[in-house]
């Protein structure tokens, strides 16, 4: 007899989600809106989530994740193995392109990068571990966002979080890449592909990044789609 998941569950999760995707404390009046229930039911599995340590209320009377949600996250991240199991994945496209490579992963409305090889160069690009990006414009931000689901998307933009427009999606759907929007008097070109699980789903984005003078962006991308594909063989299991 097949047992069925709780639906109960299922919705608290749908709240916890909705809480994760804002970029900053939400209200219940907020919350409520974004998963479509009334006030009184998002209340409660508010109440519950936060008995169970996953939310807290503000003083200001919004909610927000716990600190417990970043112990879950390395925790994830460490049974995964994924860092070290794309380590020389990163490390072979630093040696073909000499630019810096990077994996970053969701961390609610943002990317964070969760491994980085340097470049031996003397110019370099100024992020690091623990770095966050916005969704927007950056090439491993445009990655995770274009390849969210639409409900995903749709709670971001509920929350106020900017993200690329359609046709830039499409684009970046076409291409199987995305390239950086940013510029700056330290201006810095970069190029992201999309990792995806056993299950098709969007768990990563793989990067190269470096000053824009001498970057070569054509040859870039198809590294990273490469390095991609070569990631996406062994979160499948059909490479070592």
């Amino acid at each position: 007899m097949a047992v069925r998941a709780l639906s109960s569950v299922l919705k608290s999760l749908n709240v916890l989600d909705a809480v994760a995707a804002a970029a900053r404390p939400m209200s219940l009046s907020e919350i409520a809106r974004v998963v479509g229930e009334a006030r009184g039911a998002t209340l409660q599995r508010l109440v519950t989530l936060a008995e169970g340590g996953l939310v807290e209320q503000t003083e200001a009377g919004g909610y927000r994740l716990t600190l417990r949600m970043v112990r879950y996250a390395n925790a994830a991240m460490e049974q995964a193995n994924l860092g070290a199991r794309v380590a020389d994945v990163l490390q072979e496209l630093v040696s073909e392109s000499n630019e810096t490579a990077s994996l970053a992963v969701l961390d609610g409305p943002e990317a964070v990068i969760v491994r980085r090889v340097e470049s031996r160069g003397v110019l370099r690009a100024d992020l690091r571990v623990g770095s966050h990006l916005n969704l927007e414009l950056t090439a491993m931000g445009r990655i995770l966002a274009t390849y969210a689901s639409p409900a995903q998307r749709e709670r971001w933009r509920e929350a106020g979080t900017a993200l690329p427009d359609e046709a830039m999606m499409e684009k970046i759907r076409a291409d199987g890449y995305a390239i950086n929007g940013m510029t700056g008097p330290r201006s810095v070109s970069a190029v992201a592909a999309p990792v995806f699980d056993e299950r098709g789903v969007c768990v990563a984005t793989v990067a190269l990044s470096g000053p824009t003078a001498g970057f070569e962006m054509d040859d870039c991308a198809a590294l990273v789609k490469t390095a991609a594909q070569q990631i996406n063989a062994r979160l499948k299991g059909d490479a070592q």
